[in-house]
């Protein structure tokens, strides 16, 4: 019979009802912005919603687009710094997947929208950037982004014709739904997450627009997740 792993809920809140829990599949996820010119590292699932979402970006470049400043809930769950805490609780982690923002063709003029991945970005962000995860300081997985492919995102196909007609054959889905575990990584409320996004080597992100904005793009982190909350 298969039986279901995760963590000892031995650090359970105090006000909880006591030796109760409750089980739910759950998402945790958390993002960073990243503009031309971006290079080094940044941390995620470092900030609870409400503050600064970090970005990567060059000199005298940085994303101004509402959603890419400060976080909320399409950009992580997170109510406590660094950890899962009582608000989600222990949690095995099952998949993960990386969804690159993406931007969309403006038909009046044929340009893009000044935020989200073209195909330039998408390529740039494929070939540069890696992500690793680690729990408690111990890192439990390390990879190039395209390694984690998306858990969802727009999937489909948009011609434009010279007079920038669209049509368009668009869903929210990936193909590949993440980066699926054999074996899950066990998550305590109380441990330390910490997701590294970086740009490898001594490289630095090329986009289409290499001032003011510098064609910020989001890119989100999600793993899919059991989770064992408390019972109130």
């Amino acid at each position: 019979m298969p039986q279901l792993m995760l963590p000892d809920p031995r650090f359970r809140s105090p006000t909880a009802v006591g030796g109760k829990a409750d089980v739910r599949d759950d998402n945790v996820y958390s993002s960073v912005v990243l503009c031309h010119g971006g290079a080094g590292q940044a941390k995620i699932f470092a900030n609870p919603i409400g503050q600064n979402i970090p970005q990567l970006a060059g000199a005298g470049i940085a994303g101004t687009a509402v959603h890419h400043v400060t976080y909320s809930e399409i950009s992580t769950n997170l109510s406590k710094a660094g950890e899962l805490g009582s608000a989600i609780g222990d949690a095995a982690i099952r998949s993960i997947g990386i969804t690159i923002e993406q931007s969309y063709m403006i038909p009046t003029t044929g340009a893009y929208q000044t935020y989200g991945a073209t195909p330039r970005e998408a390529q740039e962000i494929s070939s540069k950037v890696f992500f690793q995860f680690r729990v408690a300081s111990k890192p439990m997985i390390t990879g190039p982004a395209w390694a984690f492919p998306a858990l969802g995102g727009i999937t489909g196909g948009v011609s434009t014709d010279v007079n920038n007609s669209q049509a368009s054959l668009v869903t929210n889905g990936g193909l590949n739904g993440g980066r699926r575990l054999k074996l899950p990584i066990m998550i305590a409320r109380t441990d330390t997450l910490e997701g590294v996004v970086g740009v490898g080597g001594s490289a630095a992100l090329s986009f289409a627009v290499q001032a003011g904005v510098g064609q910020e793009t989001m890119l989100t982190v999600m793993f899919t997740a059991n989770v064992q909350g408390d019972v109130r």
